[in-house]
């Protein structure tokens, strides 16, 4: 059969050498676990050791494997993005939070390293799963705060103090400022952030 040192079907062949099963392929690509079946008693055929390096990856994948419980609750988790056009969030029923709560764990899983790369690619098709929403919010509030600064500055032609303040703003902003310069000091300050000071504010380091 002609073409078949290319194959018909390369994203099935990377999760099957990844360790996927046949089943798991199936629930993934939204097709007929026959059909998996069949493609890869092929793919045999023509390129022997297949089925032996996709039992070896198998064998490795170790505790943390996709269960049927697990890979239920991510169709579930797809099915609401797909009716909603979000991700499940914390404000919602508690079917919707219960699945708001599974996103968090696996994103907060995938971040400290302790996901199986059969879990990553399925969860491939979730788009935003492994973003850290609350972290991604906090970044969001230092921007302001930096823009309100990079304004401050510009009116005022100073630097907002939170000391001997002239209105509350002041102090707020004062305050943030000076908690930047103990973050930097300390070598605990982001280095996106750090950048966007040094972009801002020309030797604002040197300021306390």
């Amino acid at each position: 059969m002609a073409g078949w040192e290319v194959s018909r079907h390369p994203e099935w062949d990377m999760m099957y050498v990844a360790g996927l099963t046949a089943r798991e392929i199936a629930d993934r690509c939204h097709q007929n676990v026959a059909t998996i079946h069949a493609h890869f008693q092929s793919r045999e055929r023509y390129e022997p050791g297949t089925r032996a390096t996709h039992e070896a990856a198998l064998a490795a994948r170790g505790v943390d494997r996709p269960t049927i419980s697990w890979r239920k609750l991510l169709a579930e988790v797809l099915e609401f993005r797909e009716t909603h056009g979000r991700l499940p969030s914390h404000d919602g029923d508690n079917t919707e939070r219960r699945l708001h709560r599974w996103v968090l764990n696996q994103g907060r899983a995938y971040r400290n390293g302790e996901m199986s790369t059969p879990k990553i690619i399925l969860l491939d098709g979730l788009v935003g799963w492994s973003i850290d929403v609350r972290q991604q919010e906090r970044d969001q509030i230092w921007r302001a705060k930096l823009t309100s600064l990079i304004e401050f500055t510009a009116t005022y032609e100073r630097t907002p103090r939170y000391k001997n303040h002239s209105s509350d703003p002041e102090r707020v902003l004062g305050v943030w400022l000076h908690i930047q310069h103990q973050k930097r000091a300390e070598g605990t300050m982001l280095p996106w952030r750090l950048e966007m000071m040094d972009a801002a504010f020309l030797h604002w380091q040197s300021r306390m």
